[in-house]
């Protein structure tokens, strides 16, 4: 029968194990009629090092898509030229009719408004003050791009598109980018270039009129917008043509 005895020699039997001494276990063979006697348990060992680590496992199954959450921003454009919002997704805010500055007058706003229906006040003054004004707006000479259009009622619809949150008016194409959607496309309009400034913007190419539109009883004037060669390569674009647009969103 063999036992393992403990020796405490420490030049033969002894080792260092991060700083503990450990008895080095021999081997003694006993005669078979010695009696076995069992001892108390020990301490335990000193901890072990960390073994290595195991290969990585294979990927899971890709999971369901969760459910789709509030959402948060969105992004607001007008359509110009058109009373309702396109099939992209696009839900209606409000739709009126377009307003802006007099033609003739040197100041006032340079940026079209799309005005409500209906309008509520909250303040106002008896009277004329004259100091700023507001006019509705006209296509000028448009018949030939949508016939009747040419002096009717510009109307107008805003737009609001909760799952996207950029939006930009691309001049000179009708077409969006790769990856952007396009709400509508038209003529890019302006003002007449000999009458004072406003901001180019994108009319819906249907070129939509109020129902009770009446021809020159408005002084917001929008006009196409024609090419003219110079600092504006000829070719790729072309001279007098009426120049496109898009609205795309992302």
């Amino acid at each position: 029968m063999a036992v393992f005895a403990f020796s405490s020699d420490s030049n033969e039997n002894n080792i260092k194990d991060s700083g503990h001494r450990v008895a080095r276990a021999t081997t003694t063979q006993l005669p078979q009629s010695c009696p076995l006697i069992v001892g108390p348990k020990g301490d335990p060992g000193p901890r072990g090092y960390p073994g290595a680590h195991g290969s990585i496992g294979e990927n899971g199954q890709k999971g369901e898509p969760g459910p789709h959450g509030d959402y948060a921003g969105g992004v607001v454009y007008v359509r110009w030229g058109h009373k309702s919002c396109p099939p992209t997704g696009a839900e209606l805010v409000y739709h009126g009719r377009v307003g802006g500055s007099h033609w003739d007058h040197s100041g006032g706003g340079t940026n079209p408004q799309c005005l409500p229906l209906e309008p509520n006040y909250y303040r106002t003054i008896n009277g004329a003050q004259k100091l700023a004004f507001m006019f509705g707006a006209q296509y000028q000479y448009t018949s030939s791009l949508e016939s009747g259009s040419s002096g009717t009622d510009v109307v107008c619809a805003v737009c609001y598109v909760p799952t996207r949150s950029t939006v930009y008016m691309l001049p000179a194409m009708y077409t969006c980018p790769t990856g952007w959607t396009r709400e509508y496309f038209g003529y890019l309009m302006s003002t007449h270039y000999d009458h004072h400034r406003s901001q180019y913007t994108c009319i819906d190419h249907s070129l939509t009129s109020a129902p009770d539109s009446r021809q020159n009883r408005s002084r917001f004037l929008l006009y196409t917008v024609e090419i003219m060669c110079g600092s504006l390569p000829c070719p790729p674009y072309d001279r007098n043509k009426e120049l496109s647009c898009g609205v795309c969103t992302r």
